[in-house]
């Protein structure tokens, strides 16, 4: 029996409550994982609370990101690269309704787990890491770029920020005065938001580029600053990006294959990704409500 994050109603994270779902049957492809750790992330909370409309029947599971070990795998699960899925393979990866004890996930979405990744780390990187891949295909940085991200303190945004710089661009990074030191420690310029974010941002230079991780402020800096629409891309401001022109990230990139990079880069020390926050899957409300509340920079993962 899998115990599971769920809720049969929309709301805050007061609904959420651990219930029992009998195993289902592997389809063709796909691998049955005993999930050690499971991301979760802001479009989970919008799911949960109804911001995010769903068609999926009550009771809904929770989750997409995960990182764990194979348990059973059926015919034709190969990774990536061509390769056979085996039991007991360290994985990373999308599975629906990963905030579980088991999770039954697709061959094609996961990916081994590299040595020297910490687990809890892994749990956190799928939706981030691949969603930081898709703003910079969308919008190339390198040499000669300034990079303005807004949300540099998110996961997505600290990732953004540290592969563009890996491709020769300066990124400046918005986020509270008290993450300013963190964003330096990752190599981006801090600059507070609100009121006066342009003038601020004038003052270190011309932009060329726009990367919003959080809201629209970025992007209203970024028109303001004289930065063509077609030189941004928004991770959640879809209404205001559809009002600026600005393209929303799309999902092209968001690949095992890439996955796979970005792991490596992080067990390599190439990226840094926070854990500031672990939680068992009985405290799965403790772990949203700090998710809903928490400008620390870094994941929240639950560890079932």
């Amino acid at each position: 029996m899998t115990k599971a994050a769920m809720y049969e109603e929309v709301g805050g994270p007061e609904v959420l409550y651990v219930g029992d779902v009998e195993p289902s049957d592997l389809g063709e492809g796909e691998a049955l994982v005993r999930v050690e750790a499971a991301g979760i992330n802001p479009f989970d909370s919008k799911v949960i609370s109804g911001f995010i409309p769903m068609k999926a029947p009550f009771p809904r599971r929770v989750g997409s990101d995960f990182a764990g070990t194979v348990h059973q795998v059926s015919e034709g699960a190969t990774y990536w690269d061509g390769t056979p899925v085996g039991v007991g393979d360290a994985v990373l990866g999308r599975a629906s309704g990963s905030v579980a004890t088991h999770a039954i996930a697709s061959a094609s979405g996961i990916t081994r787990r590299p040595e020297g990744l910490p687990v809890e780390v892994a749990g956190g990187l799928n939706v981030a890491g691949l969603t930081a891949v898709s703003c910079l295909a969308d919008v190339p940085v390198g040499e000669g770029d300034t990079l303005l991200v807004g949300g540099a303190t998110g996961a997505v945004g600290m990732i953004v920020a540290q592969l563009a710089q890996a491709r020769g661009a300066k990124v400046i990074g918005t986020g509270s005065a008290a993450n300013a030191e963190f964003l330096k420690s990752i190599g981006v310029t801090p600059v507070e938001y609100g009121e006066g974010l342009v003038e601020r941002v004038q003052e270190l230079g011309p932009v060329t580029a726009v990367v919003d991780c959080h809201g629209r402020e970025a992007l209203d800096a970024g028109l303001a600053l004289g930065v063509p629409p077609e030189r941004m891309t928004a991770t959640a401001a879809y209404d205001a990006a559809e009002e600026l022109g600005v393209k929303p990230v799309t999902h092209d990139h968001r690949t095992a294959k890439n996955l796979s990079v970005l792991a490596n880069q992080v067990a390599a020390g190439e990226l840094v990704v926070p854990v500031v926050g672990q939680f068992s899957l009985d405290d799965v409300e403790d772990a949203f409500r700090l998710l809903n509340s928490s400008h620390a920079p870094g994941k929240i993962v639950v560890l079932p």
